[in-house]
This record gives structure tokens, sequence and C-alpha cells, in this order.
């Protein structure tokens, strides 16, 4: 008889290290897409490989951008395998390119912008519709997730995408994208059992996990709240 939960496959799923997204200004850089690591971020990656340093993960996947391709490159620093993946479905939800929100809009439509994702049409900062974010996402992680030939994997993603994942693992949809928050770099984990091509069970393990600052218990600000007061104190 084989013993329960034998083949159970593993996933840690991370958000990326810091970054900056306003400049001294307190102007939002022109790509998002683009803004590396801070050397907080950096620190914050090598902290999770180090606490990690004992785990033989057989897939390293991240989304391509280059905060998340830094921190799991952060992560795997000193490993020769498995070679970094990238699924660039698994990319963060898109805002508007370029267009300035006033500081109501900023609030409504980007720092508190998942407590709407529900409203017929609703966007993120003037970007991508929420409900095509949601399916894009959950489309591309139960893809991921039946894939055959792993066990434990590394997933480096952003804070709407590990939302969405959570929000469709729990049944929440997009009501539920509101309900998770994510620090910067820290450290979820999923446990799935896969049984001819299909998710049989699946388990939220662990979330919001760091290292260097496990509780927070000074700043209970959301990310977004944040980056949005660093913007109105530049």
């Amino acid at each position: 008889m084989t013993e329960l939960g034998a083949n159970r496959r593993r996933v840690y799923l991370m958000r990326h290290g810091d970054v900056r997204y306003y400049d001294d200004q307190g102007q939002r850089v022109a790509d998002p897409d683009k803004v590396p690591l801070t050397d907080l971020g950096h620190k914050q990656a090598r902290a999770m490989g180090k606490a990690l340093s004992d785990i033989e993960f057989d897939r390293a996947v991240c989304t391509g951008l280059l905060r998340t391709v830094q921190t799991a490159e952060g992560v795997m620093e000193g490993r020769a395998e498995p070679k970094l993946e990238v699924i660039p479905r698994l990319r963060e939800i898109k805002s508007g390119g370029g267009q300035m929100l006033s500081r109501e809009q900023s609030l409504t439509d980007m720092v508190y912008a998942f407590e709407r994702a529900a409203e017929p049409g609703m966007r993120f900062a003037l970007g991508e519709p929420f409900a095509d974010f949601y399916a894009r996402v959950s489309e591309a992680i139960m893809e991921l997730l039946i894939e055959d030939d792993w066990n434990t994997m590394l997933l480096v993603a952003h804070g709407g995408v590990n939302r969405a994942v959570f929000s469709w693992l729990t049944g929440g949809g997009l009501e539920g994208l509101a309900r998770f928050e994510q620090d910067t770099a820290c450290l979820n984990i999923i446990d799935l059992d896969v049984k001819d091509g299909e998710l049989e069970r699946y388990f939220l393990r662990l979330m919001n996990w760091r290292p260097d600052e496990p509780w927070r218990l000074a700043d209970r600000r959301t990310n977004q709240e944040r980056y949005f007061s660093q913007r109105a104190d530049s």
C-alpha cells in the first residue's frame, strides 16, 4: 500500500524582493517592468537563499521581469542546477502605460484597486482588466502545477500574481484578490497531489513568511500603502 502523501509535490512561491517604483521626485517610473532590485531587495533574496539552503529544487521558475529574475538568482546563488525557467504569462498585472494619476485616482485605482477587482470592466491603474489578469494567471498556474517530472519547485512571481494564485486555489475569484497580502521577498508554500494529469488536492502550508523580518510588528501597512507613502514623502 502506498503511503499517504508519498508523492506530494511542493511549491516554494515567493514574491520578488524590494524595488522602487517612484523616483526621488516622487514620480512613478516610466516602465515598472524594468525596475531592478534595490540593495535591500538583493539582501532579501540572499537571506531567503540561506533559509532554503537545504532544500533541493528540481525546478526554478520566474516570470521574466527583471525583479523576479534577480530574486530567483539571489535565492539560487551557488547552485548550478536547476536552470532558471521563464513563464511570461505569470508576469504582474499591467498598469496603464505612462498615465499620470491624481492622488485620489492612485488610491482607488492602484493602492486599493484589488478591493474593486470584481467590478465590471475594472482595470488596474487604467491598465490590464482584472478579469483578464485573473484568467491568465489561473490558467498558467494550473498548467505549471500539473506538468510532469517535478517534485519541488521554486517559483518567484509578484504580489498581484500570488494574490491571484491564492484566490484561485481557495475559490475566492476576483473578490478574493483583496484578501491576501504579500511582503517583498516573502515565502509561501503550497503542497499538492497530481493524479492522471489533474490536481487531486492541495494545501496552503505557509503564507507571507520572511526570514529577515518575520512579523513586521512596527509597520502594518500593505506594500502598496508603503510605496504610495514613499511617493507622497518625496
